[in-house]
């Protein structure tokens, strides 16, 4: 069944139909949650926030946008507000959460872990914004169209933000070899941390 019959469903009180769009998308807005806030169980929170808002607006969506692109802004407006409230830019995330199983030699592995950390350590600085852009791009894939529809802008100011994210993640890890390996590095670690 697609989003769209799903929706339509759930608009009528069809609550299975609802619950079908929430496992469908549960483990994608936590982590996009976790991305923006950086904390585990405030992610599980927030995603759960975003699906009760998403439940309670739900007769209110009009399918002119995709129904995921909806619930993003959803998460992201969770997220923005408990940033707010509790004042955590920039608040560390501990590197050693996450792992990544890979075939390197345990040397090549080592580079990889600190390539990695400090890739993580640069993308905590950013402000929240460029991380959701960040995000939104090479974790989920979304176009500079549907990011600009998550965050309420336009195509163009997604498109400067990303730049913008991707130029302070260069300056933040001086040296563009390295940016270049960390920036493909992680969305494959993204992919793995995704699947847990």
């Amino acid at each position: 069944m697609t989003d769209s019959q799903l929706v339509a469903r759930a608009q009528e009180g069809d609550l299975p139909a609802f619950e079908e769009l929430v496992k469908k998308y549960q483990r994608e807005i936590y982590g996009l949650a976790y991305r923006l806030v950086l904390d585990a169980e405030e992610a599980k929170d927030l995603a759960q926030q975003a699906f009760l808002q998403a439940f309670v607006h739900i007769r209110s969506f009009r399918q002119q946008a995709q129904f995921r692109t909806w619930l993003f802004r959803i998460a992201i407006n969770q997220c923005y507000s408990y940033l707010k409230s509790k004042k955590k830019f920039g608040e560390p995330v501990d590197p050693a959460e996450f792992v990544m199983v890979g075939e390197e030699s345990p040397e090549e592995d080592l580079v990889t872990k600190d390539r990695r950390q400090r890739l993580y350590a640069a993308l905590e600085r950013l402000p929240a914004k460029q991380r959701a852009v960040i995000t939104l791009k090479l974790e989920q894939g979304l176009s500079y169209e549907e990011i600009a529809r998550v965050l309420g802008g336009t195509t163009g100011a997604a498109r400067v933000n990303y730049c913008q994210a991707l130029k302070t993640l260069k300056k933040y890890l001086q040296n563009e070899d390295e940016h270049e390996v960390a920036v493909r590095s992680y969305s494959k670690v993204v992919a793995r941390i995704s699947r847990r």
